[in-house]
């Protein structure tokens, strides 16, 4: 996102008009060449939840609900605790499993489901992830108990049958031969191999062999042992009536067994940094991860916040070196991803083939700098108001606050991470952003993957110091 896009673009009929009038000998009018400086902005506003009620049922489910908005619609998200961290070696068969209980539930099939939630004002999706699965709807206020019912009977009582099976195993291998074509993939599949062996953070593909062979008993085994009352939560954001709406919820889930517990899977010892280089011949660009593992950071922003100015948006440091200043590349990022057991960091470009090794020695000059100085303080005071700004900008919506709170009780953080997060941000200090550049990201601890035309880049990466003594044999 670029800030401001508007401003630029509302400046350009004022210049156009000095232009035409100085070039015509005219005088131009003063408040033409007088610009008044733009008003400061105001302090950030602490974020302030609707109250919310919580109550667990008897098997274990936990609720949170709350009235928000003026809208006559509801949003209910129902969060249970597996994925594919209880694929083990079966990568993907939480998402095969995951696909096929879209595809029939409580005796509807696909088309019903839809057609359902459309007579509700709103659309039923259910989405895999590492560590949790999500249901989710958003209705008119009037359907809001029967949509609880919708999402109770796809999360328990999925139809699992032989037909779809297929249908969606096909579609899925499809999926499967695009993204081990595509560099980003093939990046991401070495990158979390390495940070995470032997674990299914690190398991980013199946074998198209293996995919082949689920059956639909492993299917309705993996729901039956991971999907139970225990690691389920539900979040009712809205408008609504309570009363009803919890009677509904009770109705829909009481009933369901409370099953096993959220699983537990501590990562393995970090193996040390590694450099990776994949060779696709004749290809115009590279594609650069560089990153590592680092600390859960719970409630503190330090690392977050240093990260956002290192590269996390358009205005980075990154980002104007390798983008702006040298065209290294368009499109540079770094990402924190927070996992329940663990968090990493990732800057990643595609950059140009010739320029690979100069922007890798780029990155590593801006995270050394980072380190060693501290940044101004119109740089700590931009992303103070960045970081406050796009976090009330992403709790705009009932979806969207009934979501944060869902990852954040999956992470173990919880409401006070919302109401805390303005005061956090705006105490920020320079000092803040180094000692956090510092302690998470010490260059020799990085590992590398470079996705590129080998015979072009390679030599270029025996000159950036960071990486050239760690380069695999040829």
């Amino acid at each position: 996102m670029t800030p401001f896009r508007t401003l630029a673009v509302s400046a350009a009929p004022l210049a156009l008009a000095a232009a035409a009038l100085a070039f015509a000998g005219a005088a131009i009018p003063a408040p033409l060449l007088a610009r008044e400086a733009p008003p400061a902005p105001g302090a950030p506003k602490p974020f302030t939840l609707p109250p919310l009620t919580e109550f667990t049922l008897a098997n274990g489910v936990k609720v949170t609900m709350a009235q928000h908005g003026n809208v006559p619609k509801v949003t209910i998200l129902a969060t249970v605790r597996t994925g594919n961290i209880d694929d083990g070696e079966n990568v993907w068969l939480a998402d095969l499993t995951g696909g096929l209980m879209q595809k029939g539930a409580g005796g509807r099939n696909a088309s019903q489901l839809a057609e359902a939630a459309a007579g509700m004002g709103g659309s039923l999706a259910l989405a895999t992830g590492v560590d949790a699965v999500t249901a989710s709807i958003d209705v008119l206020s009037e359907s809001g108990v029967e949509a609880v019912g919708l999402v109770a009977d796809v999360l328990q009582r999925p139809d699992l049958k032989p037909e779809e099976l297929e249908k969606v195993r096909a579609d899925m291998l499809r999926n499967l031969m695009v993204a081990k074509s595509t560099p980003g993939s093939i990046a991401s599949e070495a990158f979390l191999g390495a940070l995470y062996p032997a674990h299914p953070y690190g398991r980013v593909f199946p074998s198209a062999e293996q995919l082949s062979g689920y059956t639909l008993e492993q299917v309705r085994g993996f729901h039956s042992a991971n999907f139970g009352a225990a690691r389920t939560r539900i979040y009712v954001f809205g408008r609504f009536e309570p009363v009803a709406m919890r009677a509904a919820v009770e109705k829909a889930f009481g009933g369901w067994k409370a099953g096993a517990a959220p699983t537990s899977l501590p990562v393995p010892r970090d193996a040390g940094p590694k450099v990776m280089l994949i060779d696709r011949p004749g290809a115009p660009q590279s594609t650069v991860w560089i990153g590592k593992r680092v600390s859960k950071s719970g409630y503190d922003l330090t690392f977050p916040a240093a990260s956002t100015l290192l590269g996390g948006y358009f205005s980075s440091r990154i980002t104007r070196n390798i983008r702006e200043d040298k065209g290294y590349t368009y499109s540079p990022s770094a990402t924190i991803t927070r996992r329940v057991q663990v968090s990493d960091w990732i800057e990643d470009a595609d950059i140009t083939s010739e320029a690979t090794g100069p922007a890798i020695a780029e990155i590593f000059k801006e995270i050394r700098r980072m380190q060693d100085t501290l940044p101004t303080d119109a740089e700590v005071k931009g992303i103070r108001n960045y970081l406050s700004g796009t976090f009330a900008l992403g709790l705009s919506t009932r979806y969207s606050l009934a979501g944060a709170l869902s990852n954040l009780d999956v992470l173990g953080l919880g409401a006070e991470y919302l109401t805390g997060y303005v005061g956090r941000a705006s105490a920020l200090t320079a000092t803040d952003f180094q000692a956090a550049a510092r302690r998470e990201l010490p260059v020799d601890g990085m590992s590398v993957v470079v996705v590129g035309p080998m015979e072009t880049v390679r030599p270029q990466l025996g000159a950036v110091p960071e990486i050239a003594s760690r380069l695999p044999a040829q």
